[in-house]
């Protein structure tokens, strides 16, 4: 008889009774960054200070580049006057999700975008420094945005033809504002991060759990919680306008066993309701500087994070989702004449694992909703979670290569992005094109904030974060960051010269690109 489980362990993390909040500073002495609770960008403008035009109040401008360069857009031209981007940050308004250049004439905007037409001074704000004109655009969020949805919190300006790169995380926009014979190329890019709410975090718990005794041949790892909600749980403050945001699939591996061993985790992270009662005088004051009475709780709502979580010894990831985003919807939708323990209970106790004889296992969870488990791929790779379709789709062969560059030579890799499913596919990838070669340096597909101390590890090591990571820390010098986001690699400046795909055999390489 097959004693393979289709699944081990079902699990509810988030706020606990007993409240911790995280530390702002990691063991290692790693502070937060300065400007980690920026407010979003809310307006751009252009000035051209040479004919007299000033930064505006409330504005920032944008005056050099990230190497120390004049940052202006009509770098290196002749004639035309000095112009330079400035930008606004507030909380009064909805934020930017949405930066782009226009070449007027040769391109429509959308629907919901805008374009700077005029200057504080009431000029043209054309950025080229020839007749056709270049216009900047911003699409605004609606004001029922939901909170931590991705908007523009960064501008920065470069000059390609200095040698300048779009800074690590930030998005290059490919059109340069200099269109005329003389001139620079300068361009323009922007970062895209959560726009949070005034928030807590704290360091999250087991809610529940089932089975409630660990299984005879499987202990439940104690590590669970932090790696379900690895930005940790949070206690946020949101606008009574602001909208639900979506639940969010996310993806992990855990290594038990003395590392010998993976488990898989497959989680679903939504959003509740919290209840003013519960709220203590101290959070009030923390999460509302400004509330002097009371006056202003009825314009807001207090929410808490929370999350449903499968374990697994299989990377069922698709069907697991299916599962979880179908009792998260029960639970939504209120009383079921089938409790949604029993469909738990089901799956984990009584659905059969997929075996030669039976290779396709249709689960009937109601009339119209079925799921399907396929038996894994005999395959001459050990078993895992890798997606290569993922790697090559987000990164490109080039990225790609230099990533197995970094792999073979056993270099600090720091993968990251805002999709945490996509991170542990691109992640288990990862480890998994060194084959038959193994990873034996320290593992983390997607690595909670409580544990980013191991980031300063003397060692080699191939972790994944939350792009929001970024938000809060510096990463150390001597780190290889990869954006999934952005489809760059930035390689730590010690070895940035020497540590190139030119190291690889030229026919292997060749043969690879193609």
């Amino acid at each position: 008889m097959d004693d393979r489980r289709v699944a081990d362990y079902f699990v509810v993390a988030g706020l606990p009774e007993k409240l911790e909040p995280v530390d702002e500073f990691s063991k290692d002495g790693t502070f937060l960054k300065p400007s980690y609770n920026q407010a979003p960008i809310t307006d751009i403008t252009v000035i051209f200070p040479s004919l007299g035009e000033n930064v505006p109040p409330g504005y920032e401008i944008v005056d050099t580049t990230p190497s120390g360069q004049l940052a202006d857009l009509n770098h290196g031209s002749l004639r035309s006057p000095e112009c330079f981007l400035c930008f606004r940050r507030g909380r009064d308004k909805p934020p930017l999700v949405d930066v782009g250049v226009m070449y007027e004439g040769k391109e429509r905007i959308l629907s919901d975008s805008e374009v700077v037409l005029k200057t504080p001074g009431g000029r043209l704000a054309n950025v080229n420094n020839s007749t056709a004109k270049t216009l900047l655009t911003f699409r605004r969020a609606p004001p029922s945005m939901p909170c931590n949805a991705l908007v523009v919190t960064d501008i920065v300006v470069v000059i390609t033809s200095k040698g300048e790169q779009a800074p690590h995380a930030f998005c290059m926009i490919r059109k340069t504002l200099n269109r005329g014979l003389v001139g620079s190329d300068v361009f323009l890019c922007y970062k895209k991060s959560m726009n949070r709410a005034n928030l807590i975090t704290y360091n999250p718990g087991i809610l529940a759990r089932y089975p409630h005794e660990d299984r005879p041949n499987f202990q439940f790892p104690s590590s669970v919680p932090l790696f379900c909600l690895p930005m940790g749980a949070t206690l946020e403050y949101w606008p009574t306008n602001a909208t639900q945001p979506d639940p969010v699939f996310s993806t992990f591996v855990l290594t038990v066993a003395d590392a010998a061993e993976k488990v898989y985790g497959s989680a679903i992270t939504f959003y509740e309701r919290y209840s003013n009662e519960k709220i203590t005088p101290e959070q009030k004051r923390e999460l509302d500087p400004g509330e002097g009475g009371g006056g202003e709780v009825k314009e807001f709502s207090y929410n808490i994070n929370k999350c449903i979580c499968l374990l697994s010894h299989w990377p069922f990831f698709d069907t697991f989702e299916k599962f979880l985003l179908f009792v998260y919807k029960m639970a939504c939708e209120g009383p079921h004449s089938v409790p949604i323990e029993r469909y738990i209970c089901h799956l984990l106790e009584e659905v059969p694992f997929p075996s030669p004889q039976r290779p396709r296992i249709l689960l009937q969870l109601s009339p119209d909703f079925r799921i399907i488990l396929t038996q894994p791929e005999d395959l001459p790779l050990p078993r895992s979670g890798a997606g290569f379709r993922q790697l090559l789709m987000n990164l490109g062969p080039e990225n790609c290569l230099q990533l197995l560059l970094c792999a073979l030579t056993e270099q600090k890799v720091l993968v990251h992005s805002l999709r945490p499913d996509v991170l542990t596919a691109v992640a288990e990838a990862v480890s998994m094109i060194i084959f038959p070669f193994k990873w034996q340096c320290p593992y983390i597909p997607l690595c909670p904030l409580g544990l980013a101390e191991v980031l300063h590890a003397p060692l080699p090591f191939l972790i994944g974060v939350d792009s929001r990571f970024f938000d809060l820390y510096e990463p150390p010098t001597d780190v290889n960051c990869v954006d999934l986001d952005t489809n760059h690699i930035t390689v730590c400046e010690e070895k940035h010269h020497h540590l190139t795909t030119k190291l690889l055999p030229k026919k292997p390489a060749r043969a690879l690109r193609n």
